[in-house]
C-alpha cells in the first residue's frame, strides 16, 4: 500500500492505494484510530515517512485529535528531537526516500521522471475550509500515485536494499545507516 499524509490545524488526510497501475486512491478524511489501526495492517511504502508519516499515523492511533496532529506536524517540521515516537518508526513496510541512492525530494522525482507535478498553494498553518477539502485530497492522491511511480523507477535500488537487509538480518525498513553498520 502506498500512501501519504496531509495535516493541517482542521484537515487530517491519509490517502493510500494498493500497488498496480489502475488501482485508485482511497481517501481517508478526518480518519479515527480505528480506521488507521486497519490500515496499518498492510505493508505501508511512503516518502520519507520514517521522519513524518509514520508518525502522525501513531499518533491519531494513539487518539490524537486534528489540533495535536497540527501542533505534532510542525515540531517534527521544525526538527523538534521530541516530536517522535519510537515505536512509529516501524510502522511502514519500507521508506522511497530513505533506501532511495539519489537523495531529493518527492516534486524533485516528479519533474525527473516527467510524471504529474501539484503544488498546493495554500498556507500550512491556516484552517482549510470545508469546501477546498476535495483540492487538498487531489494533492495528497497525486503524492500517493508520485510515490509508487518513484519507488516502481527505483526497483533496482530496493533491490539492494533487499539483499542488504537479508545480509544485516534486518528489515527493509531499517535504515541504509543501521543496515551497513551491522
Amino acid at each position: 500500500i502506498f500512501y501519504d499524509v496531509e495535516v493541517f490545524p482542521n484537515l487530517f488526510l491519509v490517502n493510500w492505494k494498493a500497488a498496480g497501475e489502475g488501482n485508485p486512491v482511497v481517501r481517508m478524511i478526518n480518519p479515527t484510530p480505528t480506521e488507521i489501526e486497519d490500515l496499518m495492517r498492510f505493508k505501508l511504502v511512503g516518502f520519507n515517512c520514517r521522519r513524518y508519516d509514520n508518525h502522525i499515523l501513531y499518533a491519531r492511533l494513539m487518539g490524537y485529535t486534528n489540533e495535536q496532529l497540527y501542533n505534532l506536524s510542525q515540531k517534527i517540521v521544525s526538527g523538534s528531537k521530541n516530536a517522535f515516537f519510537g515505536e512509529a518508526y516501524n510502522v511502514s513496510y519500507t521508506d522511497v526516500y530513505d533506501f532511495a541512492a539519489k537523495k531529493q525530494s518527492l516534486k524533485k522525482w516528479e519533474i525527473e521522471l516527467g510524471i504529474h507535478h501539484q503544488e498546493l498553494g495554500l498556507p500550512w498553518d491556516q484552517p482549510v475550509p470545508e469546501e477546498m477539502w476535495t483540492k487538498v485530497a487531489e494533492y495528497c492522491d497525486n503524492d500517493v500515485i508520485a510515490t509508487e511511480a518513484v519507488f516502481n523507477h527505483l526497483k533496482g535500488d530496493f533491490t539492494a536494499r533487499e539483499i542488504l537487509a537479508n545480509l544485516a538480518g534486518m528489515t527493509v525498513n531499517d535504515t541504509t545507516n543501521s543496515l551497513t553498520t551491522r
